[in-house]
């Protein structure tokens, strides 16, 4: 059905009559504007570009909310892109109707800027209230939630080396047949953990005020899985790439006799970065490319420096990210055999 409505959707803006053609709901109509206001100036082409993409999304999210009873995403980034233009009846009125079909996404509720506006009003509060509770109800079976991946055969006598991935912002677990493939091959038991916040089906991430959520859902996960998969506590490892390396970073640093050494990928996140590190005789890599930001790439340098003096660290500097399906796993298996103490040295393959 999607397939179809967008299908539709190309057609219409196409067409010299679809301007005429897209219907508001009742009451819901733009007002026509003076002749002689400002906001009828001509814009530059590429003003006019966004506009047109803005207005071409509206009319999309409209028939979506209307071919879709259910839909909750359709009316609630309507009453985003109402707030973002004042309209705040209008925005509270797609919000609430989004709310009655049952909208759980609360962190983007919770910190959506365009909602500025409305923030204090008790419809909003109102709203802000019920999607909590549903986020309450349906996010708790997913967060935290581990996969896991072990070589064939016997495990050694004192359980499986284990690699641990945070994956970075907005993922989810996911192990590929490739990573199931790669540290079979290693000898190594792999776990992903969705992170601790669930945005939407599919996505989750870190949080963006501590790092202890996280870390109590890795060593509730090792306490769960040690005994089930024979993994050797005392050799677990960290893999992490953007938010989840920033997180996995600082855990290193606060509580590392739980981590055994860590390959980090390109930190990034809200949360505020160690300071200071109880981390002593680890194996750290540090990734960072120059596709980062400037302050990116300083924090990959800040906590390769704060590592740096008491851990063995290789620093890796890359000009392109990986564009092929397996080509991180080319890039840093050798990395991570470092780490791992299973290679001379850390030098990343092409």
């Amino acid at each position: 059905m999607y397939f179809f409505i967008l299908a539709l959707f190309f057609v219409s803006i196409t067409s010299p009559a679809f301007a005429a053609d897209m219907r508001y709901p009742a009451g819901e109509e733009p007002l026509e504007l003076p002749a002689h206001s400002a906001l009828n100036a001509q814009l530059s082409r590429s003003a006019q570009n966004q506009e047109d993409k803005k207005l071409g999304a509206m009319s999309l999210y409209l028939t979506l909310m209307r071919e879709d009873g259910r839909n909750v995403w359709a009316p609630y980034q309507l009453a985003v892109s109402s707030a973002e233009k004042g309209q705040t009846e209008l925005a509270e009125r797609y919000l609430q109707l989004s709310a009655d079909r049952g909208l759980w996404y609360y962190y983007n509720l919770l910190e959506d800027d365009a909602f500025n506006s409305i923030q204090h009003s008790a419809t909003y509060q109102s709203i802000l209230a019920a999607t909590k509770a549903r986020y309450l109800q349906h996010a708790g079976r997913y967060e935290g939630k581990a996969s896991s991946a072990i070589p064939d055969g016997e495990a050694p006598p004192e359980g499986w080396p284990t690699v641990i991935f945070l994956h970075t912002y907005g993922k989810a677990a996911a192990i590929s047949p490739e990573e199931r493939l790669l540290f079979g091959e290693m000898g190594v038991a792999y776990i992903e953990i969705n992170g601790t916040q669930m945005l939407s089906e599919n996505s989750f991430r870190w949080s963006n005020y501590s790092d202890e959520s996280t870390q109590a859902a890795l060593q509730r996960t090792v306490q769960q899985l040690a005994p089930q998969l024979k993994l050797n506590p005392q050799r677990i490892y960290l893999s992490a790439r953007g938010q989840g390396a920033l997180h996995a970073a600082n855990l290193i640093a606060k509580y590392p006799q739980f981590y055994a050494g860590a390959l980090l990928i390109a930190p990034n996140g809200e949360i505020k970065p160690a300071q200071q590190s109880l981390a002593a005789k680890k194996k750290i890599v540090m990734a960072y490319y120059d596709r980062q930001n400037f302050s990116e790439q300083a924090l990959a340098l800040h906590f390769a420096n704060l590592f740096g003096e008491d851990n063995q660290v290789q620093t890796l500097h890359f000009a392109q990210g990986e564009d092929a399906a397996g080509s991180w796993q080319a890039r840093f298996r050798r990395p991570l055999q470092w780490v791992l103490d299973r290679a001379p040295d850390a030098t990343p393959g092409v």
